[in-house]
């Protein structure tokens, strides 16, 4: 058997997989990217009792708490009073008056190693207390860039948080006190969410048509050498078009001329008449690979629209030449089960395509004039 490979065009279409996987997976990585940066805002979190908001503070060095020396004292946990203008709170400080916040505390965990025994002013503490500040590097350059995580107890009779409001909060940010103390919206989270599923999207779309090229025409054996595999054993008179012609493969024999749909699944499938369904093999990794793999389509339909392409071609280019165009259905993976109910076209498997082919011969013949012009058109590349 004669076998004309288009291998230029196989070349083309394997580097526009690879280029195109890699984009798609660049774009997927850029969309990750921008959906776990994504927030929509910074936000106080509250605590249900004044030791659950004590146990938190003290379990994460980058939390910062406050409460009234009343509430501190129901707690056992181990935590560091914040000074504040170098006044450490005390029960004789918070009584004098030498501590600028009344009964208000801001407690921080043992764990903060940045924050020093003088504490910090009211200007800091204020940015220290703003949802508008995310990162601790933001009030004093020398501390680390990791996210401030602040936490309250519920706001209803919180003299705490009126107390630093007044105290602190509201000589610096005035009536937006409150509002800062309790969250800052990210304006741009939702243009972030669209942008997000936006690269996704295409990035899934880029990694699903690359990986339809590399399977096609990079990974090896590709179906058009699986084919000439199948078809083996086949002299001189027949001869195998791949991606050479508008039907992707055509094959031309002294028994007719045929034009191939070829399918790679496994698993099994399920035809009546026109209509196909695949079912694949029960495994625990079906549902990621679902999303991966390529979809069985509709073999019968995708074989007569090459029919008709080839037809049309022929009838463009040797005008007055009458010959019929079969398609076939072909499975290339011999695991393949098919369940066939009055297909529309002849479905075969590796080991039952000769064996169709040669019984076709027995019914049709191509005439040898007609066979020799479609020879002649089909040996020059049509892609």
């Amino acid at each position: 058997m004669r076998v004309y490979t288009n291998v230029p065009y196989i070349k083309r279409r394997g580097r526009l997989g690879d280029i195109v996987s890699w984009a798609g997976l660049i774009v997927l990585a850029l969309g990750l990217f921008i959906t776990l940066r994504s927030t929509p805002g910074s936000f106080t979190r509250f605590a249900k009792d004044a030791p659950d908001l004590a146990k938190r503070v003290a379990n994460d060095r980058n939390t910062l708490g406050f409460l009234t020396l009343a509430e501190l004292q129901q707690t056992s946990e181990t935590v560091t009073l914040l000074p504040v203008d170098g006044v450490t709170p005390t029960g004789d400080t918070i009584a004098d008056g030498s501590y600028p916040l009344g009964d208000a505390l801001v407690i921080i965990s043992p764990q903060n190693s940045w924050i020093g025994a003088q504490g910090v002013s009211k200007a800091q503490l204020a940015q220290l207390l703003s949802t508008e500040t995310a990162r601790w590097k933001q009030v004093q350059a020398e501390w680390p860039n990791s996210v401030i995580s602040r936490i309250m107890l519920p706001q209803e009779g919180n003299s705490a948080f009126a107390a630093l409001r007044q105290e602190v909060m509201a000589p610096i940010y005035g009536d937006r006190a409150e509002t800062v103390m309790l969250a800052t919206l990210n304006t741009n989270y939702s243009k972030m969410v669209l942008a997000s599923f936006v690269a996704l999207g295409l990035g899934f779309i880029a990694a699903q048509i690359g990986g339809y090229n590399k399977r096609r025409f990079s990974n090896s054996p590709r179906p058009d050498e699986r084919l000439v595999q199948a078809l083996k054993g086949f002299d001189d008179r027949y001869t195998l078009y791949n991606w050479m012609l508008p039907a992707s493969y055509v094959l031309l024999g002294p028994n007719g001329l045929y034009t191939l749909a070829l399918r790679e699944h496994s698993g099994t499938a399920v035809n009546t008449g026109n209509k196909w369904k695949h079912q694949g093999k029960r495994s625990a990794l079906n549902f990621l690979l679902a999303f991966s793999a390529e979809g069985l389509g509709n073999p019968s339909a995708d074989a007569l629209a090459d029919a008709q392409k080839l037809y049309n071609y022929i009838n463009k280019n040797l005008p007055g030449t009458e010959v019929e165009v079969q398609p076939l259905a072909f499975f290339t993976n011999p695991e393949i089960t098919l369940e066939l109910n009055n297909p529309a076209i002849p479905v075969v498997k590796p080991d039952q395509l000769k064996a169709l082919l040669r019984q076709r011969g027995k019914d049709s013949k191509l005439d040898s004039t007609a066979m020799q012009k479609l020879q002649t058109l089909f040996e020059k590349p049509a892609r």
